[in-house]
């Protein structure tokens, strides 16, 4: 009796199939991939500012002006930073903000233009029966640290851990580490200064609440970038038009006008007041 041949094992040829299958799922909904579009993540008051699913920040509105002197037009979208870096790794004609101009990030993207800078620190609670570590190193060796997935300072500290004894929590927010910090998952989180600040402000609490421990990277630029395959006129319109922005002064001016605005609440009781830790 004729037996049915099984069903083959389909199996990537390349190693990077996956990721780009996770890729394909990550763009559904969005215009196709001859349309520009920008993706960012919640990070008032840089991309976001009234709220997490707006890009109303100040490097969204730099990139507002930019589009405009360049006659694009570009739909912004905001996402958890794994998923857009994803998304601008994958997609081409995608724009991203704001990210870190890095030695492993280098060949990933196009770089238009500069949108501000940034550093970061490691932070604990403040505690003052105990006394914070100021060197990196030690805390690397003894600590558990929380930080955003695909942050910078993730991609810092794995390149510091030569003993590969880091004790690394990923999430998908700054409230997320925040939150385990409060409550005793974790000994440490990432974040740049004005990071924390506003993290810490729009929950209501006081930048007291957390002390600063030791530096995890020089200061960096963030920067506006682009996928690899966005068409060359889109790239050169783009830096022309980032460039007047900086030499006119608009761009600081966007810049200022923005930081010096009080951040809304956001509400979240569960970050302001989390769980008590378990004995």
């Amino acid at each position: 009796m004729h037996q049915p041949k099984p069903h083959p094992r389909i199996t990537p040829r390349h190693p990077l199939g996956g990721l780009l299958l996770l890729a394909s799922i990550a763009t559904h909904g969005l215009p196709a991939d001859t349309a520009l579009i920008a993706v960012t993540e919640p990070w008032p008051p840089y991309n976001t500012f009234s709220n997490d699913d707006t890009a109303d920040g100040a490097h969204a509105l730099i990139l507002q002006r930019a589009l405009a002197l360049s006659g694009l037009e570009a739909q912004i979208n905001v996402y958890p930073w794994a998923r857009a870096m994803a998304l601008a790794q994958s997609r081409p004609n995608t724009l991203l903000l704001s990210v870190a101009r890095t030695p492993a990030r280098e060949q990933q993207f196009i770089w238009l233009g500069k949108l501000s800078q940034t550093q970061q620190f490691l932070w604990r609670l403040d505690t003052p029966t105990l006394k914070p570590e100021t060197s990196l190193q030690p805390i690397m060796r003894c600590c558990s640290i929380c930080t955003v997935r695909k942050d910078v300072s993730e991609e810092a500290l794995r390149q510091q851990d030569s003993a590969h004894r880091l004790q690394l929590v990923l999430t998908g927010s700054h409230h997320d580490c925040l939150r385990m910090l409060r409550n005793g998952s974790v000994a440490y989180m990432a974040g740049s200064p004005y990071r924390i600040q506003t993290t810490l402000q729009q929950i209501g609490l006081p930048a007291s609440t957390l002390q600063r421990a030791a530096a995890i990277a020089p200061p960096r630029i963030l920067f506006l970038a682009a996928s690899k395959g966005t068409p060359e006129a889109t790239i050169r319109k783009l830096r022309h038009a980032m460039h007047q922005l900086q030499q006119s002064g608009e761009h600081d001016r966007i810049l200022q006008q923005m930081l010096a605005k009080p951040l809304p609440a956001t509400g979240d009781a569960n970050a302001a007041n989390p769980p008590a830790s378990k004995p």
